[in-house]
């Protein structure tokens, strides 16, 4: 996701490296995109429940079309990249990425098998995003079910 300040150069990375709980820059990088992706996720996921919300009018001139529909699934997305980049967004990726450190850093070299490498994160925290994804085509009426097409 680019618009995600590291803050990681070649410069700092060996401070850097020891302020991440010993996790190199590719692997701070890597939990910061997928803690600011998560983000952007959840938010999109709240503007379109907050979208849903709103009543409609019931004897509506023109009616909602389907590009409509798609247009503001695509400007709810956008919004949500928006709010995730600016600052610290809503906060929760920051909360996340901390996490995300402080569990992850802590598992590098110390040969506990019970804590997942960055990789294994990273793919967990994609493997959630997809469920989010599936849930929320379910609930839209999109797919018939998690597994399949409508």
């Amino acid at each position: 996701m680019d618009g995600i300040n590291s803050g990681i150069t070649p410069a700092n990375s060996l401070q850097s490296a020891k302020a991440n709980g010993g996790l190199s820059a590719k692997d701070t990088l890597s939990l910061r995109k997928a803690a600011a992706d998560f983000e952007s996720m959840f938010v999109k996921q709240m503007l379109t429940s907050m979208r849903k919300a709103i009543p409609k009018e019931k004897g509506a001139l023109i009616k909602e079309s389907e590009g409509e529909k798609i247009f503001k699934d695509m400007l709810d997305s956008e919004y949500a990249k928006t709010a995730s980049r600016s600052g610290n967004g809503l906060g929760l990726g920051a909360a996340m990425f901390k996490q995300l450190v402080a569990r992850y850093g802590q598992s590098q070299g110390v040969g506990n098998k019970n804590v997942p490498t960055v990789a294994e994160a990273k793919y967990q925290v994609d493997q959630l995003q997809r469920d989010a994804n599936a849930i929320g085509a379910v609930g839209q009426g999109r797919v018939g079910s998690i597994g399949g097409a409508k």
